[in-house]
Protein backbone atom coordinates (compact mmCIF):
# COMPACT_ATOMS: atom_id res chain seq x y z
CA UNK A 1 0.00 0.00 0.00
CA UNK A 2 0.89 3.64 -0.42
CA UNK A 3 0.27 5.36 2.94
CA UNK A 4 0.50 8.97 4.13
CA UNK A 5 1.24 9.67 7.80
CA UNK A 6 0.74 13.29 8.86
CA UNK A 7 2.70 14.15 11.98
CA UNK A 8 5.14 11.54 10.74
CA UNK A 9 8.08 12.85 12.77
CA UNK A 10 6.13 12.62 16.01
CA UNK A 11 6.29 9.89 18.64
CA UNK A 12 3.62 7.58 17.25
CA UNK A 13 4.09 8.49 13.58
CA UNK A 14 7.81 7.84 13.58
CA UNK A 15 7.41 4.48 15.33
CA UNK A 16 4.52 3.47 13.07
CA UNK A 17 6.35 4.22 9.83
CA UNK A 18 9.18 1.85 10.77
CA UNK A 19 6.71 -1.02 11.09
CA UNK A 20 4.94 -0.15 7.84
CA UNK A 21 7.97 0.03 5.57
CA UNK A 22 9.34 -3.21 7.05
CA UNK A 23 6.07 -4.81 5.95
CA UNK A 24 6.80 -3.57 2.42
CA UNK A 25 4.49 -0.57 2.31
CA UNK A 26 5.43 2.73 0.72
CA UNK A 27 5.21 5.49 3.32
CA UNK A 28 5.18 9.28 2.99
CA UNK A 29 5.78 11.24 6.18
CA UNK A 30 4.56 14.81 6.44
CA UNK A 31 5.70 17.01 9.33
CA UNK A 32 6.95 20.55 9.85
CA UNK A 33 9.88 19.30 11.94
CA UNK A 34 13.36 18.96 10.49
CA UNK A 35 13.82 15.69 8.53
CA UNK A 36 15.51 12.77 10.26
CA UNK A 37 17.68 10.02 8.81
CA UNK A 38 15.62 7.51 6.81
CA UNK A 39 17.15 4.15 5.88
CA UNK A 40 14.60 2.87 3.38
CA UNK A 41 13.83 3.67 -0.25
CA UNK A 42 10.17 3.02 0.59
CA UNK A 43 9.98 6.13 2.80
CA UNK A 44 9.89 9.78 1.79
CA UNK A 45 9.75 12.84 4.04
CA UNK A 46 7.87 16.04 3.22
CA UNK A 47 8.69 18.97 5.49
CA UNK A 48 5.53 21.05 5.52
CA UNK A 49 2.84 22.39 7.80
CA UNK A 50 -0.33 20.32 7.51
CA UNK A 51 -2.26 23.60 7.33
CA UNK A 52 -0.57 24.51 4.03
CA UNK A 53 -3.53 23.79 1.74
CA UNK A 54 -1.68 24.13 -1.56
CA UNK A 55 1.09 21.77 -0.44
CA UNK A 56 -1.40 19.25 0.91
CA UNK A 57 -3.47 19.29 -2.27
CA UNK A 58 -0.46 18.77 -4.53
CA UNK A 59 0.95 16.03 -2.29
CA UNK A 60 -2.30 14.07 -2.21
CA UNK A 61 -3.28 14.47 -5.85
CA UNK A 62 0.21 13.57 -7.06
CA UNK A 63 0.61 10.47 -4.88
CA UNK A 64 -2.88 8.94 -4.95
CA UNK A 65 -2.58 7.35 -1.49
CA UNK A 66 -4.34 4.13 -0.52
CA UNK A 67 -4.62 5.26 3.09
CA UNK A 68 -4.04 8.22 5.38
CA UNK A 69 -3.13 8.10 9.08
CA UNK A 70 -3.70 11.58 10.50
CA UNK A 71 -1.57 12.20 13.59
CA UNK A 72 -0.49 15.82 13.02
CA UNK A 73 -1.63 17.88 16.00
CA UNK A 74 -0.73 19.97 18.99
CA UNK A 75 -0.52 16.74 20.94
CA UNK A 76 -0.23 17.77 24.60
CA UNK A 77 -2.95 19.17 26.79
CA UNK A 78 -0.60 21.63 28.50
CA UNK A 79 0.65 22.98 25.16
CA UNK A 80 -2.92 23.39 23.96
CA UNK A 81 -3.86 25.28 27.12
CA UNK A 82 -0.84 27.56 26.78
CA UNK A 83 -1.54 28.34 23.11
CA UNK A 84 -5.20 27.60 22.29
CA UNK A 85 -5.05 29.52 19.00
CA UNK A 86 -2.26 27.29 17.70
CA UNK A 87 -4.15 24.24 18.94
CA UNK A 88 -7.25 25.20 16.96
CA UNK A 89 -5.19 26.21 13.91
CA UNK A 90 -3.38 22.88 13.77
CA UNK A 91 -5.91 20.42 15.17
CA UNK A 92 -8.88 21.73 13.19
CA UNK A 93 -7.34 23.78 10.39
CA UNK A 94 -4.94 20.96 9.57
CA UNK A 95 -7.83 18.54 9.18
CA UNK A 96 -9.67 20.94 6.88
CA UNK A 97 -6.52 21.27 4.76
CA UNK A 98 -6.04 17.50 4.58
CA UNK A 99 -9.66 16.65 3.77
CA UNK A 100 -9.84 19.38 1.16
CA UNK A 101 -6.85 17.81 -0.58
CA UNK A 102 -8.43 14.35 -0.42
CA UNK A 103 -11.69 15.69 -1.83
CA UNK A 104 -9.84 16.98 -4.89
CA UNK A 105 -7.94 13.73 -5.38
CA UNK A 106 -9.03 11.18 -7.97
CA UNK A 107 -8.40 8.33 -5.54
CA UNK A 108 -10.15 8.36 -2.17
CA UNK A 109 -8.09 6.65 0.57
CA UNK A 110 -9.21 4.99 3.77
CA UNK A 111 -8.79 7.23 6.82
CA UNK A 112 -7.47 6.75 10.36
CA UNK A 113 -7.75 9.65 12.80
CA UNK A 114 -5.61 9.75 15.94
CA UNK A 115 -7.82 10.96 18.78
CA UNK A 116 -7.52 10.86 22.57
CA UNK A 117 -9.11 9.85 25.86
CA UNK A 118 -9.41 13.59 26.49
CA UNK A 119 -12.64 13.67 24.47
CA UNK A 120 -14.50 12.19 27.46
CA UNK A 121 -13.43 14.75 30.03
CA UNK A 122 -14.10 13.33 33.50
CA UNK A 123 -16.22 10.23 32.74
CA UNK A 124 -19.28 9.28 34.77
CA UNK A 125 -18.24 5.65 35.13
CA UNK A 126 -15.27 3.37 34.56
CA UNK A 127 -14.26 1.64 32.39
CA UNK A 128 -15.29 4.01 29.61
CA UNK A 129 -16.97 2.59 26.50
CA UNK A 130 -16.36 4.07 23.07
CA UNK A 131 -19.97 5.25 22.90
CA UNK A 132 -19.79 7.13 26.22
CA UNK A 133 -20.74 10.80 26.24
CA UNK A 134 -17.97 13.14 25.09
CA UNK A 135 -17.75 16.04 27.55
CA UNK A 136 -14.23 17.50 27.43
CA UNK A 137 -13.13 20.33 29.68
CA UNK A 138 -9.97 21.41 27.92
CA UNK A 139 -9.33 22.88 24.48
CA UNK A 140 -7.33 19.84 23.38
CA UNK A 141 -10.28 17.51 23.98
CA UNK A 142 -12.62 19.93 22.22
CA UNK A 143 -10.48 19.96 19.08
CA UNK A 144 -10.24 16.18 19.09
CA UNK A 145 -14.04 15.88 19.17
CA UNK A 146 -14.29 18.30 16.27
CA UNK A 147 -11.66 16.28 14.42
CA UNK A 148 -13.50 13.01 14.97
CA UNK A 149 -16.71 14.53 13.64
CA UNK A 150 -15.01 16.05 10.60
CA UNK A 151 -13.44 12.73 9.65
CA UNK A 152 -16.59 10.66 10.14
CA UNK A 153 -18.78 13.18 8.28
CA UNK A 154 -16.30 13.35 5.40
CA UNK A 155 -16.15 9.55 5.16
CA UNK A 156 -19.94 9.34 4.98
CA UNK A 157 -20.16 12.03 2.34
CA UNK A 158 -17.51 10.39 0.14
CA UNK A 159 -18.28 6.75 1.03
CA UNK A 160 -14.89 5.97 2.59
CA UNK A 161 -13.71 3.74 5.40
CA UNK A 162 -12.81 5.77 8.48
CA UNK A 163 -11.61 4.64 11.91
CA UNK A 164 -11.07 6.86 14.94
CA UNK A 165 -8.48 5.54 17.39
CA UNK A 166 -8.41 7.01 20.89
CA UNK A 167 -4.97 6.85 22.49
CA UNK A 168 -4.30 7.02 26.23
CA UNK A 169 -0.98 8.12 27.76
CA UNK A 170 1.34 6.51 25.23
CA UNK A 171 4.96 6.00 26.36
CA UNK A 172 7.97 3.83 25.72
CA UNK A 173 10.78 4.94 23.36
CA UNK A 174 13.14 7.82 22.72
CA UNK A 175 10.95 9.40 20.03
CA UNK A 176 8.72 10.54 22.91
CA UNK A 177 8.57 14.05 24.37
CA UNK A 178 10.60 13.75 27.55
CA UNK A 179 8.43 16.18 29.48
CA UNK A 180 5.41 13.88 29.31
CA UNK A 181 4.35 11.88 32.37
CA UNK A 182 6.21 8.56 32.11
CA UNK A 183 9.53 9.86 30.75
CA UNK A 184 9.46 12.82 33.15
CA UNK A 185 8.92 10.52 36.13
CA UNK A 186 11.63 8.09 35.02
CA UNK A 187 14.22 10.78 34.30
CA UNK A 188 13.58 12.61 37.56
CA UNK A 189 13.91 9.45 39.65
CA UNK A 190 17.01 8.21 37.79
CA UNK A 191 18.62 11.67 38.18
CA UNK A 192 17.58 11.85 41.86
CA UNK A 193 15.79 15.14 41.19
CA UNK A 194 12.57 16.24 42.84
CA UNK A 195 9.55 14.89 40.98
CA UNK A 196 6.61 17.30 40.86
CA UNK A 197 3.12 15.79 40.71
CA UNK A 198 0.12 17.84 39.67
CA UNK A 199 -2.66 16.70 41.99
CA UNK A 200 -1.76 13.08 42.63
CA UNK A 201 -5.24 11.54 42.56
CA UNK A 202 -4.95 10.36 38.94
CA UNK A 203 -6.04 6.87 37.93
CA UNK A 204 -5.27 6.41 34.24
CA UNK A 205 -4.52 3.99 31.42
CA UNK A 206 -0.89 3.95 30.25
CA UNK A 207 -0.20 2.40 26.84
CA UNK A 208 3.20 1.22 25.63
CA UNK A 209 4.08 2.57 22.19
CA UNK A 210 4.48 -0.95 20.80
CA UNK A 211 0.84 -1.68 21.65
CA UNK A 212 -0.35 1.63 20.20
CA UNK A 213 1.41 0.96 16.90
CA UNK A 214 0.25 -2.65 16.83
CA UNK A 215 -3.27 -1.32 17.32
CA UNK A 216 -2.99 0.97 14.29
CA UNK A 217 -1.63 -1.92 12.21
CA UNK A 218 -4.59 -4.05 13.30
CA UNK A 219 -6.95 -1.23 12.30
CA UNK A 220 -5.38 -1.10 8.83
CA UNK A 221 -5.87 -4.86 8.49
CA UNK A 222 -9.45 -4.52 9.72
CA UNK A 223 -10.20 -1.88 7.10
CA UNK A 224 -8.59 -3.86 4.28
CA UNK A 225 -10.28 -7.14 5.22
CA UNK A 226 -13.77 -5.64 5.49
CA UNK A 227 -16.05 -6.35 2.56
CA UNK A 228 -17.62 -2.89 2.76
CA UNK A 229 -16.63 0.52 4.11
CA UNK A 230 -16.31 0.71 7.88
CA UNK A 231 -16.75 3.56 10.35
CA UNK A 232 -15.64 2.68 13.85
CA UNK A 233 -14.12 4.09 17.02
CA UNK A 234 -11.60 2.04 19.02
CA UNK A 235 -9.78 2.48 22.30
CA UNK A 236 -6.09 1.58 21.94
CA UNK A 237 -5.24 1.08 25.61
CA UNK A 238 -4.87 -1.79 28.10
CA UNK A 239 -8.06 -0.98 29.99
CA UNK A 240 -6.30 -0.84 33.36
CA UNK A 241 -6.21 2.15 35.68
CA UNK A 242 -2.89 2.80 37.39
CA UNK A 243 -2.16 5.51 39.94
CA UNK A 244 0.83 7.83 39.67
CA UNK A 245 2.15 6.27 42.88
CA UNK A 246 2.11 2.84 41.25
CA UNK A 247 4.05 4.33 38.34
CA UNK A 248 6.60 5.73 40.81
CA UNK A 249 6.83 2.37 42.57
CA UNK A 250 7.53 0.59 39.28
CA UNK A 251 10.28 3.09 38.40
CA UNK A 252 11.84 2.75 41.85
CA UNK A 253 11.80 -1.03 41.56
CA UNK A 254 13.37 -0.96 38.09
CA UNK A 255 16.11 1.53 39.02
CA UNK A 256 16.79 0.84 42.70
CA UNK A 257 16.35 4.55 43.40
CA UNK A 258 13.90 6.35 45.68
CA UNK A 259 11.72 9.17 44.36
CA UNK A 260 11.75 12.63 45.89
CA UNK A 261 8.21 13.90 45.49
CA UNK A 262 6.60 17.33 45.57
CA UNK A 263 2.83 17.53 45.21
CA UNK A 264 1.18 20.59 43.65
CA UNK A 265 -2.52 21.38 43.43
CA UNK A 266 -4.45 19.73 40.59
CA UNK A 267 -4.53 21.72 37.37
CA UNK A 268 -8.06 22.66 36.36
CA UNK A 269 -7.71 21.17 32.87
CA UNK A 270 -6.39 17.73 33.82
CA UNK A 271 -8.57 14.62 33.66
CA UNK A 272 -8.18 12.71 36.92
CA UNK A 273 -9.71 9.31 36.18
CA UNK A 274 -9.85 7.31 32.95
CA UNK A 275 -9.40 3.78 31.77
CA UNK A 276 -11.07 2.41 28.71
CA UNK A 277 -13.37 -0.51 28.08
CA UNK A 278 -11.45 -2.77 25.67
CA UNK A 279 -14.14 -5.32 24.75
CA UNK A 280 -14.65 -3.88 21.27
CA UNK A 281 -10.91 -3.71 20.61
CA UNK A 282 -10.56 -7.33 21.71
CA UNK A 283 -13.50 -8.61 19.67
CA UNK A 284 -12.99 -6.74 16.38
CA UNK A 285 -9.23 -6.20 16.28
CA UNK A 286 -7.99 -9.15 18.30
CA UNK A 287 -5.88 -6.96 20.58
CA UNK A 288 -5.62 -8.66 23.97
CA UNK A 289 -2.13 -8.93 25.44
CA UNK A 290 -1.13 -5.35 26.20
CA UNK A 291 2.16 -4.65 27.96
CA UNK A 292 1.47 -3.97 31.63
CA UNK A 293 2.86 -0.78 33.09
CA UNK A 294 5.43 -2.48 35.32
CA UNK A 295 6.99 -4.29 32.34
CA UNK A 296 6.69 -1.23 30.11
CA UNK A 297 8.49 0.98 32.63
CA UNK A 298 11.35 -1.49 32.84
CA UNK A 299 11.65 -1.51 29.03
CA UNK A 300 11.64 2.30 28.98
CA UNK A 301 14.47 3.13 31.40
CA UNK A 302 17.24 3.08 28.80
CA UNK A 303 15.29 4.77 25.96
CA UNK A 304 14.43 7.67 28.25
CA UNK A 305 17.74 7.94 30.10
CA UNK A 306 20.47 6.88 27.65
CA UNK A 307 21.80 10.46 27.62
CA UNK A 308 22.11 10.64 31.41
CA UNK A 309 25.48 9.75 32.96
CA UNK A 310 23.77 8.64 36.15
CA UNK A 311 22.19 5.77 34.23
CA UNK A 312 25.51 3.94 34.52
CA UNK A 313 24.93 3.51 38.24
CA UNK A 314 21.85 1.30 37.68
CA UNK A 315 23.07 -0.73 34.73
Amino acid sequence: MNILITGGAGFIGRTLHEKLYRQGHKVTLLDKKEPFLIDSDLVSYIQSDVCNRERMESLITENQFDGVVHLAAVSRVVDAQNDPEECVRTNIGGIASLLDGIQKSRKKPWLIFGSSREVYGEPDQLPVREDAKRTPFNIYGETKIKGEDLFIDFSRKHDLSCVVVRFSNVYGNDYDIFDRVVPRFIRAIVSEETLTIEGGEQLIDFTHINDSVEGVLKVIDYINQSESNVREVFHLCPGIGWTLYQLIEFVERATGKTAKIKINSKRNYDVVRFFGDTEKTHDLLGLKDFIRLEEGVSKSIYPYCHDLKVLESIE
